[in-house]
């Protein structure tokens, strides 16, 4: 109940702040709602790179930089460490203050989504591909912005210190359907994000990165690599966050 607590505060807070609103709902909804208008220009197959870079738009901008900005925001004011000496556990803290955002971010998933099929998306052809995409996405981008928080000073320094991560990410998960040639193609399923982009395409649209129509099962065994380096990153996130995550604010 604490955690829950905790959780509907910091949505709270999230609500109130003007700039985190922007960057994390205005933006990420506004953008993706235009690029689903757009979709038919792409022609059909287009359709799978809409999605993915909708889906890709909240994972970087609502997850990853908000919750580098908020964990940062909260420690610098001394609220992690207050948290801390109550009766809150270290991981109820940090699960009270970033599961609302990742909430937020699983609600614009599902939003977005369904906007891309209103306007003529056809529905995914593997929903259950899909769907792992999008959790393992949330839960590495919550990592990787834990994570950034190791070297971001004050909430403002977020939004440098977020920016290698994010152009990797957005870029990797930009060639990887660009790719003309399939060692382009898996360097960039390699990155971190460009799994992911993989395994969103591969669900929407149920074809290997070159187009080639795959069964249901063959989907889940293309998507492999993909969930693989993802997994890698996922653990080297948690890791760098659990082994190097401050609780007060830096000298």
């Amino acid at each position: 109940m604490r955690v829950l607590a905790l959780g509907a505060t910091e949505l709270k807070l999230l609500w109130r702040n003007r700039s985190v609103m922007v960057m994390a709902i205005v933006f990420p909804l506004g953008l993706g709602g235009y690029m689903a208008y757009q979709g038919t220009s792409f022609g059909g197959g287009g359709w799978g790179v809409v999605v993915t870079l909708q889906i890709m738009l909240v994972l970087l901008m609502t997850v990853y930089i908000t919750i580098t900005t908020t964990l940062t925001a909260r420690r610098q004011d001394l609220f992690l460490k207050r948290l801390r000496s109550g009766e809150l556990t270290d991981f109820g803290v940090l699960a009270g203050t970033v599961g609302p955002v990742l909430a937020l971010g699983f609600a614009q998933s599902l939003v977005l989504t369904i906007i891309a099929i209103s306007a003529g998306a056809p529905i995914p052809n593997n929903p259950l591909l899909f769907a792992v995409g999008v959790l393992v996405g949330l839960a590495l981008f919550a990592a990787a912005g834990m994570a950034s928080t190791v070297f971001t000073k004050t909430p403002e320094n977020a939004q440098i210190t977020t920016l290698p991560v994010f152009m990797v990410a957005a870029g990797a998960a930009t060639s990887s359907f660009l790719a003309d040639s399939q060692t382009v193609h898996w360097i960039s399923v390699a990155l971190p994000g460009g799994g992911i982009a993989e395994l969103l395409r591969t669900g929407w649209l149920g074809t290997t990165w070159d187009g080639r129509a795959v069964g249901f099962a063959d989907q889940f065994l293309a998507a492999g690599p993909a969930v693989g380096a993802s997994a890698v990153w996922s653990v080297i996130a948690v890791y760098a966050a659990l082994r190097w995550f401050r609780w007060e604010p830096r000298a």
